[in-house]
């Protein structure tokens, strides 16, 4: 069996290993260079603990109120397009604390194989750089801090194992030296990890090439056709013919389906980064800043902050005064580390994160198209559920069955 994977990102490997691993030959097929794309910016984190549905009581009307706000964390923009509303209207439908409780479970389940995968990769020798030490969240107040709590409440009483913190500001710089003293409340959770997202793809990519599969970089997909036997799917380099085809595109995922007549609620949500050296007392530790919506990752090459979720994102273009305020919230929760002067002209990134109305990811085999598979969605949780979306998206392949617990994953559900 031959599986091709459009879409070369954190997902997409993830998938290419798990299937390279049980035998199948693997074509991955990438638009630019592995690691510049969706995943590149974003902090790493692989943090079940924090892994709930964006779409939940209140977010709407506080995504909303943001809309014309330039320093807005979280925006959500109403606009006259007729698939943009559509997603609103699902993603309003989505916002009730029963759905909002079912999506914590589906995620729960995808999680539940997320870092025996993840340990399996270092077992096979892949090279990443990778922290444990879990995520402090903090809080210049009780208010900013209080919905933390009640989260992990609900992810208990579905099964979930780990636990949380509570630690006083003296105890937190402990561990962090970084954090400054308007930090009033801090919770850390204790599993989670992070990943410097680039170097997990690179040590991904490269296995896959080491168990003698291929990895094709710089390579456009211009459509894919079924045929008698599987598929063909037309690049810029020419057709490539696979058994199985699995869609890990992200935001691009809509448009390549399209012409299939799939039409798939994801919308383009844009977030900013930065990672810089700074001078200072520099943070080592993965911090969430809970009023700001900031986080941060001290990884070896600097500290990587990341923050904005902004609906629907419209280009990539990198606005360097919201960028700015990104950077001086962070900093209001460190004792003294800040940009250095010789780096006011590192210019940040900006990426898509794909969004589905209901927070959830698209996996599995899309009906009434024998052979496709989806591996996208997955919002703001790309690298925590990757390496458990390659193993589900192997099993489904190789075994032809999925667990009950995907149906709230399920590509042709209804939103």
């Amino acid at each position: 069996m031959r599986v091709a994977i459009i879409g070369g990102g954190v997902v997409g490997l993830a998938c290419a290993w798990s299937l390279a691993k049980r035998g199948v030959e693997v074509v991955v097929i990438e638009r630019d260079v592995i690691g510049e794309g969706a995943s590149k910016g974003n902090t790493g984190w692989v943090s079940p603990t924090i892994s709930f549905p964006l779409a939940s009581p209140g977010t709407l009307a506080m995504g909303l109120k943001s809309a014309f706000d330039p320093n807005g964390a979280l925006v959500i923009r109403p606009e006259l397009d007729t698939r943009w509303l559509r997603w609103l209207w699902a993603f309003r439908g989505a916002a009730t604390r029963e759905r909002f409780l079912r999506g914590v479970e589906a995620l729960h389940n995808l999680n539940r194989r997320t870092f025996e995968v993840l340990d399996a990769y270092q077992a096979d020798g892949i090279s990443f750089e990778m922290h444990g030490g879990g995520i402090l969240t903090l809080g210049k107040t009780e208010k900013g801090i209080a919905w933390f709590a009640p989260v992990f409440e609900d992810l208990k009483k579905v099964g979930f194992e780990g636990q949380i913190e509570t630690l006083t500001p003296e105890e937190a710089r402990k561990i962090e030296p970084a954090i400054g003293e308007q930090v009033k409340f801090v919770v850390r959770t204790t599993i989670d990890r992070y990943v410097q997202p680039q170097s997990l793809m690179r040590g991904l990519a490269d296995r896959v090439v080491e168990l003698g599969q291929t990895v094709l970089e710089q390579t456009t997909v211009k459509g894919m056709r079924p045929t008698a036997s599987g598929w063909e799917i037309d690049t810029n380099t020419g057709p490539i013919n696979a058994d199985r085809v699995i869609v890990a595109t992200g935001a691009l995922s809509p448009a390549l389906l399209k012409p299939l007549g799939i039409e798939v609620p994801i919308v383009p949500a844009k977030g900013y980064s930065i990672t810089l050296r700074g001078e200072g007392i520099r943070p080592s530790q993965a911090l969430y800043m809970t009023e700001s919506k900031i986080g941060v990752s001290g990884f070896d090459e600097g500290v990587r902050i990341a923050g904005v979720f902004e609906l629907p994102g419209k280009d990539l273009t990198i606005d360097k005064r919201r960028l700015d305020v990104v950077v001086k919230d962070a900093c209001s929760y460190l004792s003294d580390w800040h940009p250095s002067t010789s780096e006011t002209s590192v210019e940040g990134w900006a990426g898509f994160r794909p969004a589905t109305p209901d927070s959830l990811p698209l996996l599995g085999p899309v009906p009434g198209h024998d052979g496709l598979y989806l591996a996208t969605g997955h919002g703001m949780l790309g690298v925590t559920l990757a390496p458990s979306t390659g193993a589900l998206l192997a099993d489904m392949i190789l075994d032809g069955v999925a667990p009950a617990w995907v149906a709230p994953m399920r590509p042709d559900r209804r939103f």
